[in-house]
């Protein structure tokens, strides 16, 4: 009996460390004496808000999850605080428009169109992402710099399953060849999500490029690798042999940055007659947020302060 308890301890111990080293975090890292940057991250808390703030499907709770792991990861590349990136990704598939925005502190939200939306799995057992999201339609980015013109890209979407889809907009829109790996484990809730961007840095020499090449197979399932070592374990099973250096952390969050305030500027600015409309119509409103689904009502009167607002 000695050893079934020690055991059992052992094992409790083992969960609890488990519970206690789950927090996500993202880890900006130089490879090869700075041929090379990456971005690690462990998104599982992240997704799970997601899933639970959107009641999402599971192949919703993968695709989105996804979205918001590498819309993370850009928006941390960003320089200013005012900074933010918005990815929209429009497929064909039966999920519709899915959206995430991201800014520089690791902070995330994003919604999809038809978060109940659920299909049968592949038949190597994987969810059927690229099938819910489609494969025909296109990937937008918007990087809003907080001053002038924002600057958009465009590409068109490769599989659906994002990962190639955004390792695709990189070389493309911003010319900087990128791997880009993406995975979220999910059953009733997420067990584990992450995602990794490796991209070489101007005048790598031949040497460093062939050595991230020939990991990209060591690269492929990243939930499964966060899953099993977490973010720092995972740093030396992926990037080991590539001399890796944190030269950042963040931890990244599911938040949404909705107010009253904002809700109300965005009603100024559908104009007078939008306004108008529901004073005389709907003799109030009740507006909704996309990214965490609270309800912001407004009476005839307070309506009637906005028009006034709008017209001046």
């Amino acid at each position: 009996t000695m050893n079934t308890s020690s055991a059992q301890a052992a094992q409790t111990i083992k969960e609890n460390n488990m519970k206690q080293n789950t927090q996500d975090g993202l880890l900006h890292l130089s490879l090869m004496g700075g041929q090379a940057r990456a971005l690690l991250i462990d998104s599982t808390q992240m997704c799970e808000a997601a899933r639970q703030t959107h009641n999402l499907s599971r192949v919703a709770t993968a695709a989105l999850g996804r979205l918001l792991t590498v819309s993370c990861m850009m928006g941390v590349m960003l320089k200013g605080e005012q900074d933010s990136i918005t990815a929209i990704v429009k497929g064909d598939g039966p999920l519709g428009t899915l959206m995430a925005v991201s800014k520089p502190d690791g902070s995330v939200k994003g919604y999809v169109d038809h978060p109940e939306v659920d299909i049968p799995r592949r038949p190597d057992g994987k969810l059927a992402v690229g099938d819910a999201v489609g494969h025909h339609g296109e990937i937008t980015v918007i990087r809003d710099m907080g001053f002038g013109e924002p600057y958009i890209g465009k590409t068109h979407l490769v599989t659906g399953e994002i990962a190639e889809d955004f390792a695709m907009y990189f070389t493309a829109s911003e010319q900087t060849p990128s791997l880009v790996s993406l995975g979220v484990l999910t059953n009733d809730e997420v067990l584990s999500a992450g995602g990794l961007i490796v991209q070489m840095m101007p005048g790598a020499d031949e040497a460093a490029i062939q050595s991230v090449e020939q990991s990209v197979d060591m690269f492929r399932d990243i939930s499964g690798t966060i899953e099993e070592y977490r973010l720092e374990g995972s740093v030396m099973q992926l990037l080991g042999h590539l001399e890796p250096e944190i030269i950042g952390r963040v931890t990244p969050a599911y938040r949404c940055d909705c107010s009253r305030e904002r809700i109300e500027r965005a009603l100024i600015s559908m104009g007078a007659e939008e306004l108008n409309e529901m004073i005389e119509q709907q003799h109030g409103a009740e507006v909704g947020c996309h990214f965490c689904n609270r309800k912001w009502a407004f009476s005839e009167d307070q309506l009637r302060a906005l028009l006034e607002a709008a017209r001046s």
